[in-house]
């Protein structure tokens, strides 16, 4: 297996170099991408790259994620040129989009072996400087020693055409361009005691014509306010059914939509508002999606029926941007299936009775199910990239005497060797075979040129589910076997795209997109530790194009020497590992959702995701977000095996200046060392200001009771800096708390020193500071319940116990201390913890550092909320839900105490790891709760191995040798094994790797 596995340059990374620009004030809009081999800096702004070349060898993964690797700073510039050449007229890329929740710089996939991203919104000018009508996007994407560069073109939407120039639904329609409207003068037909409003609407992103104010789609007699009032509002793409009887704003009934039924962007959408005497009705495309009971009869106005603006015409902020066709106004309130039936664009039955009121547009208008867009012909595009008098380039050509108006995107794309500097091979000799092994059917395999993949499409593949009870469904595996052959006389590098899609994802529980984990094992099963990186998404946003979808992307690198075959096994499981719920730490993409920036989500098992990050802090200025109970109630009412409710969130290093500005945190890093499925690791490093470096190592273990993040923290201070507040770790943070606890408690292994009331509100600290004593200090946020009181399921609690403590504060050695900080969010309060500096310490200096292992531990209130198998935790809540007791269950039982007589102890948490002799190791384990991650470093074979547990042999295996992780070491070339050790209180332990025999 050796040849197969990464070398030490076998990595890649990507960040803001100075911070992300949304949240670092002046930062400029460079990102950075660095590997073993090469870094290339781009500035998403000027679409130019101020940086790019080879970098020294020997820099390690590990110190490419530390933020004072300075490499790239001292390559030379390149030269990117981006040109289409449209109708014989050249136009050149001047700029790139700018950053907004959905358009601009966008991360696609990150980790420890690509990094994909792209930006959007592309400005082509030429020379005269008339600007291309385009939809552009530029798409990098780098492994360690190749990149890809992407230019993505379609002809630009043409702008919205004002009245019956314009597209339509059926024929032309009626275009609304945010400066008219359409008026339907009074008359009976219009305006019925009941009636049924019924209209098509293509509702495009720039539907409001104000930024300020909603924007008004129907409106009858003058506003909302006035007697006799209807009409439709759309706020936040949401639509809104509004009704006035009586006049006065006491008087008036609304209809609204769940945030979660919007309006669909850049599409056409069913609108009809109806109200039969009692009851008013939103319905959008076919379903309804919002009531609101009236029961009066209503009046009549003497004002008309405006479409596209509010009809008193108070101001030009209150018109809709967009086409609306086939209007109509029945004299009824139509039933929910003659909805459906006009949603289908069917005719009601004869005798239904028909509208009062209707209107079309042009019969021989166009009907357009999207934009209508420019038509293009004699297009050429290119992307060529220069670097010290060489010239590289690709280019894609439209076929002669076609034109070229659709949505479809076409690409030109240049592939290359950062280091030699030269193009990259279109082809690839390498051929892969991949099988269901529960089938024994091939899968679609595809090389792609311009992105360096071979991509293995595995939505066909189908899971193998164990006989038994009803829970075997967290069992299952997908299983593929790989064939890979060289037949060509050089090593040949093998980059795996394993794709699976929403009609993919099969697991039998929950929603197994949150918790997938991908293994590369040998023919014989065992795990290989060849990295597979997860990335995925699942969200919906039009703008996100082919990117807002359900998708999971596993990315993977291999070395195949010349004439050399392999066969390996990958293994994809969602809910367990060899039994027990799975552990799995990925990079979701924000497309879908908006952001665009770094999300990652840790999962245990495949129920929902259990820790969130956004190390860069793009969205609410919070690093961990939600946080969610493991094994608890839903949140949507269903008993097991689904998401439950956000407890989140916490944050670490919030340091405010002297006058209370917050310093933000800046060129955030993430390294990847271990993706699951037993253990997890992950750190986000970067700086905070110019003076102080601060990192932390996120972890997750497999394991079947209760939550656990731990998080391994690093602050170094090279230049001195005054403070106001400096919160070391908080639970939850300043501006992501979901959780309202009534009680706080303190305390350390002998038990509880302190307990109190909390004090929410107040955006201040509620309490002394506390100094934490004792081997094993904890704090306890108990007898919680939501904050907004919105979430449904079952609540849980939350603490921290302090592992390890080391710090030198204000230039002293430092103890940690504790307060309570209330916090205003909105209209509601809460309070949190925050573990500080000692009282009087407001200046840090030069030297100063924390290093500390902080455990947040999240458990359920009650026995009842509990359904998972571990007995113990099922009897600690029946005696102590709700209490601080918990938090100190998990401080006193968790306390690993390790006894090792053979090999060396490396750590303890969040694993105990031993270094092997010989691929030896032993060890006596006293303590532990639910699953203890136990790892084995420094074997010099993968295989080969046994796990013996008081002289027994331990196996976890339900589908054979799939209960261990097996993670490999390029620097080193050794491997490590991690295995979960079942926790059982004042039990030693004797545990002993040995050779297999």
């Amino acid at each position: 297996m050796t040849p197969l596995m990464p070398r030490a340059e076998d990595y890649t990374s990507m960040w803001w170099t100075d911070g992300f620009p949304g949240v670092v004030e002046e930062a400029p809009w460079r990102r950075c991408i660095q590997t073993g081999r090469f870094a290339l800096v781009m500035d998403t702004e000027s679409m130019t790259i101020p940086h790019f070349g080879a970098v020294p060898a020997g820099t390690s993964y590990a110190d490419c994620g530390r933020e004072d690797v300075p490499a790239w700073q001292a390559l030379p510039q390149a030269d990117l040129r981006l040109r289409i050449k449209v109708g014989g007229k050249d136009y050149r890329c001047t700029k790139g989009g700018e950053w907004s929740r959905l358009e601009g710089p966008r991360l696609i996939a990150s980790g420890r072996v690509l990094q994909r991203a792209d930006v959007t919104d592309l400005v082509f000018k030429a020379e005269d400087g008339g600007q291309l009508n385009v939809d552009a996007r530029f798409e990098t994407v780098a492994w360690s020693d190749r990149l890809g560069l992407v230019l993505a073109a379609r002809p630009g939407t043409r702008p919205l055409v004002a009245g019956e120039q314009s597209f339509g639904k059926v024929g032309g329609g009626f275009g609304l361009d945010g400066t008219n409207h359409l008026e339907i003068p009074s008359s009976p037909e219009v305006d019925p005691d009941q009636f049924t409003f019924e209209a098509w609407v293509f509702v495009p992103r720039d539907y409001r014509a104000s930024k300020r104010l909603p924007a008004w789609l129907v409106c009858k007699n003058s506003n909302e306010a006035r007697d006799g009032h209807y009409g439709i509002l759309v706020s936040n793409g949401v639509p809104e059914a509004r009704l006035n009887i009586g006049g006065g704003a006491k008087n008036l009934f609304i209809a609204r939509s769940e945030s979660r039924r919007k309006l669909k962007l850049e599409q056409w959408n069913h609108l009809v508002m109806s109200y039969d005497g009692k009851t008013l009705r939103l319905y959008l495309d076919g379903a309804i999606v919002a009531t609101k009971e009236v029961g009066r009869a209503r009046s009549k106005g003497p004002a008309g029926l405006a479409i596209g603006r509010r009809q008193d015409g108070s101001g030009d902020g209150y018109h809709f941007r967009g086409v609306v066709d086939e209007i109509r106004v029945y004299p009824r309130a139509l039933t929910d299936q003659e909805v459906r039936i006009r949603r289908s664009g069917r005719e009601l039955p004869q005798g239904a009775g028909g509208p009062a009121f209707e209107r079309s547009f042009k019969a021989d208008g166009r009907a357009s199910e999207t934009k209508l867009r420019e038509v293009w012909k004699q297009v050429e595009m290119e992307v060529a990239l220069g670097r010290e008098g060489r010239e590289l380039k690709g280019s894609w050509n439209l076929p002669a005497k076609q034109a070229w108006s659709t949505p479809e995107w076409r690409e030109a794309h240049l592939a290359l060797d950062p280091v030699s500097f030269q193009k990259a091979p279109e082809a690839s000799p390498v051929a892969i075979e991949a099988k269901d092994i529960a089938t024994g059917t091939s899968q679609p395999v595809e090389f792609s040129p311009s992105r360096g993949w071979h991509r293995i499409n595995l939505d066909q593949v189908k899971p193998v589910v164990p006989e038994g009870g009803p829970d075997r469904g967290n069992d299952a595996m997908e299983r593929v076997r790989l064939h890979l052959r060289n037949p060509s006389p050089q090593e040949q590098d093998v980059r795996l795209l394993l794709e699976k899609n929403d009609v993919g994802l099969r697991g039998r529980f929950g929603v197994p997109i949150t918790g997938v984990s991908a293994i590369l094992r040998d023919r014989n099963g065992n795990p290989t530790g060849i990295p597979v990186q997860l990335s995925k998404n699942w969200h919906y946003a039009p703008a996100g194009g082919e990117f807002a979808r359900l998708w999971f992307h596993g990315f993977s690198r291999l070395r195949l020497p010349p004439g050399a075959s392999a066969e390996l096994e990958l293994s994809i499981v969602y809910g367990h590992w060899g039994g027990v719920a799975a552990a799995s730490h990925a990079q979701l993409c924000l497309i879908g959702w908006g952001s665009n920036q770094r999300w990652d989500q840790s999962a245990i098992g495949a129920w929902g995701e259990s820790i969130c990050y956004e190390p860069a802090q793009a969205q609410v200025g919070s690093s961990i977000l939600d946080v969610r109970p493991l094994m608890v109630r839903g949140k949507e009412g269903s008993e097991r095996w689904w998401w439950t409710a956000n407890v989140g969130g916490a944050d670490y290093f919030r340091f405010f200046q002297h006058d209370g500005v917050r310093v933000p945190h800046s060129a955030m890093r993430a390294t990847y060392q271990k993706y699951g499925p037993c253990l997890t690791e992950v750190v986000y490093s970067g700086r905070i200001g110019r003076g102080i470096r601060q990192s932390v190592a996120t972890s997750i273990s497999r394991g079947d009771d209760v939550l656990r993040g731990v998080y391994r923290l690093r602050l170094d201070v090279d230049e001195a800096a005054d403070f106001s507040r400096f919160a070391i770790f908080q639970t939850g943070s300043d501006r992501y708390a979901c959780s309202s606890p009534r009680k706080f408690a303190f305390g350390n292994e002998s038990g509880l020193a302190r307990e109190w009331s909390a004090r929410p509100g107040g955006n201040g600290y509620r309490s002394e500071p506390i100094q934490c004593l004792g081997r094993v200090p904890w704090i306890s946020l108990h007898d919680a319940s939501s904050r907004t009181g919105k979430d449904a399921g079952a609540w849980a609690d939350a603490g921290i116990v302090i592992r390890s403590w080391k710090a030198r504060l204000g230039g002293k050695d430092a103890a940690p201390w504790v307060a309570e900080h209330g916090l205003d969010l909105g209209a509601t309060k809460t309070s949190i913890i925050d573990l500080v500096p000692p009282p009087g310490v407001k200046r840090l200096e030069a030297g100063d550092f924390v290093e500390a292992v902080i455990e947040l531990v999240v458990v359920p209130q009650s026995e009842g909320d509990y359904y998972g198998p571990n007995q113990a935790l099922r009897a600690a809540l029946v005696e102590h839900g709700k209490g601080w007791q918990m938090i100190h269950r998990e401080a006193i039982g968790d306390d690993r105490k390790v006894e090792v007589t053979a090999g060396q102890l490396e750590r303890v948490w969040p694993d105990v790891r031993v270094r092997t002799a010989d691929g030896q190791g032993s060890l006596s384990l006293d303590g532990g709760l639910g699953y203890v991650p136990v790892t084995f470093s420094g074997l010099k074979s993968g295989n080969g191995h046994l796990l013996m547990i008081d002289g027994k042999e331990f196996d976890q295996s339900v589908h054979g040798s799939d209960f261990w992780q097996t993670d490999y070491d390029p620097e080193s070339r050794s491997w490590s094994r991690t295995y979960n050790i079942p926790g059982e209180d004042r039990k030693v332990r004797s545990i002993r790797l040995v050779s297999r025999p």
